[in-house]
């Protein structure tokens, strides 16, 4: 079957003024406080709640009563679900997703699972997906688990601690990977009166006491926002931008200091969570810089397109997590800049822009199905127009991407 394709462009050439946009609330938040409040029993409500296909794919993993769930893309449903169902006496369900999803590692989670007591298998390749989960009353108690693969794995025996007999204090092998988001988890227990210390090598989660909580607000998605503090750098256009907070425990706010320092972008903070992104005036662009995103995984495709727009050599490292995506968005970063004429080379867990040269006449853009490819190149579309193929890849984490680029000048235009 032929996959859909459109073609992109800035026809003006420049960024126009758009109204504020209003930014769909945090995936990552929005995932934590469903799986709680389902397993609190509906003890408080949600606002601005993600509108993002991975989302919605939690939902249908904590409401759906059928024995086989199937999560698609979506690594957090599977993931939270594997930790939730089992917790779940009684259910037995088979959990599985996409073909990727049968390929990304899944071992650490449900070993340590089994040690805690839950009854969970392999129907396929050992250590991935799709398993088969007999949910049961688990103790809880003391545990270990492989820290250095997905803080995922971590989150979701953080989330469902609080409902064991007795709690769980977890001790976290090896260096621990995108380590803001076990501090993201850690707070959004707390937001619901759920205690949680988390240390430098371990984790413990008390029993759960009441709910402290009727309504939680979600902030907006600062993965998102990335997407905007991109473009303001490349085309030196400012946005405002709702609802955001500074000192947010989103671990991707971090962007805050990397697009201030590296790229000249200002964050101007404004009540009532307005953001306000404001390029600096008189910005000259480094010749090299060296970055570690280890903390901020997911914007590191923005990050590098933007050096590849501004013509900045360098290295980005922390990476690892990169390679066990929707794909491997290293490779796959490696070899779509390539037909922007931007040289790479690649480690495990790094990338090293190199060398810049004339780009193809024309581009057709594999997105990989990642959603974070399509999003990430539109500022090279300043440069000219290209294809891009599969950009409806984008509802998996910001289903209106495409409308709210168009209110600043994109045209997307569908050609087959």
């Amino acid at each position: 079957m032929d996959q859909p394709v459109s073609f992109i462009s800035f026809p003006s050439g420049v960024v126009a003024a758009p109204g504020r946009i209003r930014l769909s609330g945090s995936k990552s938040q929005s995932n934590r406080l469903l799986l709680l409040q389902a397993a609190m029993g509906g003890a408080f409500s949600i606002d601005n709640l993600s509108d993002s296909d991975d989302t919605r794919a939690m939902r249908r993993v904590l409401e759906d009563p059928s024995s086989v769930l199937d999560v698609g893309h979506a690594g957090t449903a599977m993931r939270f679900g594997t930790a939730y169902l089992a917790s779940c006496p009684g259910r037995e369900v088979v959990l599985t997703g996409s073909g990727r999803m049968k390929e990304r590692p899944i071992a650490p989670l449900v070993e340590a699972l089994r040690r805690l007591g839950a009854g969970i298998d392999y129907l396929e390749r050992e250590g991935c997906p799709p398993l088969r989960i007999r949910g049961r009353e688990l103790p809880g108690g003391e545990c270990r688990i492989d820290s250095t693969v997905s803080s995922q794995f971590i989150t979701a025996l953080m989330l469902m601690a609080p409902f064991w007999q007795q709690g769980l204090h977890l001790h976290l092998d090896g260096q621990s990977v995108s380590r803001p988001y076990i501090e993201l988890t850690a707070s959004v227990l707390r937001s619901v009166g759920l205690d949680c210390r988390v240390g430098e090598r371990d984790v413990t989660v008390p029993p759960a006491k009441a709910c402290a909580v009727n309504r939680v607000l979600v902030e907006s998605d600062w993965s998102s926002a990335s997407y905007f503090y991109a473009l303001s750098a490349v085309a030196r256009r400012g946005f405002e931008l709702s609802s955001f907070l500074p000192g947010s425990p989103q671990g991707d706010s971090r962007l805050v200091g990397i697009f201030r320092e590296v790229f000249g972008v200002e964050s101007v903070f404004s009540p009532g969570g307005i953001l306000r992104l404001e390029p600096r005036e008189g910005y000259s662009a480094p010749e090299y810089c060296q970055l570690d995103m280890g903390d901020t995984p997911d914007v590191a495709q923005s990050v590098a397109v933007v050096m590849a727009a501004l013509k900045i050599k360098g290295r980005l490292t922390g990476l690892g997590t990169l390679r066990v995506k929707e794909t491997d968005r290293i490779a796959a970063l490696q070899a779509e800049l390539a037909k922007f004429g931007v040289g790479c080379s690649a480690t495990r867990d790094s990338l090293t822009i190199e060398a810049f040269s004339p780009r193809s006449r024309e581009i057709c853009l594999e997105t990989y199905q990642d959603h974070r490819m399509a999003m990430a190149f539109v500022p090279l579309a300043l440069e000219g127009g290209f294809s891009v193929r599969c950009p409806q890849v984008v509802t998996k984490s910001y289903p209106r991407f495409w409308e709210d680029m168009a209110s600043v000048g994109l045209l997307c235009r569908e050609v087959r």
